[in-house]
């Protein structure tokens, strides 16, 4: 029999006309599933199965609901990201699949242009858009072809937002004494802004000066181990020990709960315009952490291992070299060369007395 299961649903195999074809029937039902396909077997029989183009059936809203319930919801950043999916129903919700064009998508980003919406915002709306097509393709088979999806041009988000170090201890003089630890954490661990606030005892290592995540609270889905710097060490090792209501949390409120994210950033939104920090976010302290590595001579590698990166690309996008660092790298060659041609001039003159 042609049936087969894929995750938890039953697919039906068979031949039509020469070509294989491959249908879900939409059921878990192991029964259910072969009353259907005996159905679309008879039918082919007595020539009345018809290989309808479900793109010409189902809207994207069947498409947007199917996409939320069995794979958005799974990725990280679903919160985050609900909102886009959201408004991506909103404007596509009615039509089918079928129906929607490349001059139909344009019309969405002149839409969203129109509200004053930045092209990466677009880009990353567009990317979950391609991704619902790729799977109503490839995986689910409603459509035949995948229209053309093109990304807006000149959206690249990289920041090359880092403060000095004495920027950094103006900050820290603004900050209320709980968020002063947190961000100094932040900084000299280049950990992303729930991995700092919702840090847990039991993923420091005092012994070993250690902070282990799991790859299930990572970016990347890899698990990582990066050492404690000083500075943060002191922070950390001081919440640790004295520690009065005996909490899960490295740092926490009077009852012993973490703090939540989205309050810590609105703190620190605020301690920005009180420091006069202008076009800085808590995520930038992520910058800070990357270049004052490269700046201290860390190289791109090492650096990439304790960001959590899978390669050195991202790394590149964290870490900057400011123009100081960059005219010191080129007297340290002068210095270098310098050097060999004084010890080449020297060996000349050995060479000359010698033979003289």
């Amino acid at each position: 029999m042609g049936l087969y299961k894929r995750g938890l649903v039953w697919w039906m195999r068979f031949t039509y006309h020469g070509q294989q074809v491959r249908k879900s029937t939409e059921t878990t039902d192991k029964k259910l599933a072969e009353k259907i396909y005996h159905k679309v077997v008879h039918q082919i029989a007595e020539g009345k199965w018809f290989n309808i183009d479900e793109g010409n059936q189902r809207t994207f809203e069947e498409l947007a609901e199917k996409y939320e319930t069995q794979e958005f919801k799974d990725l990280r950043g679903y919160q985050k990201n609900r909102c886009y999916l959201n408004q991506l129903r909103a404007f596509f919700g009615n039509y089918k699949l079928s129906e929607i064009t490349p001059a139909l998508i344009d019309d969405f980003k002149q839409m969203r242009k129109g509200h004053g919406v930045k092209s990466i915002t677009i880009n990353k709306q567009l990317s979950i858009f391609r991704r619902m097509f790729n799977l109503a393709k490839k995986r689910w088979m409603w459509i035949k072809e995948i229209p053309l999806i093109e990304m807006e041009p000149n959206a690249d988000n990289k920041r090359t937002r880092h403060l000095s170090y004495d920027e950094f201890h103006k900050l820290l003089g603004f900050c209320d004494a709980w968020l002063r630890d947190i961000v100094i954490v932040a900084a000299w661990t280049g950990l992303r802004r729930e991995n700092v606030v919702k840090l847990r005892k039991a993923q420091i290592n005092l012994l070993t000066r250690e902070i282990a995540v799991d790859g299930k609270e990572i970016k990347n889905g890899e698990n990582l181990r990066i050492p404690i710097a000083s500075t943060a060490y002191e922070v950390i090792a001081s919440h640790a020990i004295n520690d009065k209501v005996n909490s899960l949390y490295v740092f926490c409120d009077d009852e012993g709960k973490s703090y939540n994210p989205k309050k810590v950033y609105n703190v620190f939104k605020k301690t920005l315009a009180r420091a006069g920090i202008e076009d800085f976010r808590f995520h930038d302290l992520r910058h800070c952490f990357a270049s004052w590595n490269r700046q201290a001579g860390v190289d791109i590698y090492t650096l990439a291992e304790l960001m959590g990166h899978k390669d050195t690309k991202m790394t590149m996008r964290y870490a900057h070299i400011t123009p100081v660092h960059l005219t010191k790298a080129i007297g340290l060659l002068e210095k270098s060369y310098g050097e060999f041609s004084t010890n080449l001039a020297r060996e000349s003159i050995d060479v000359a007395q010698q033979t003289a």
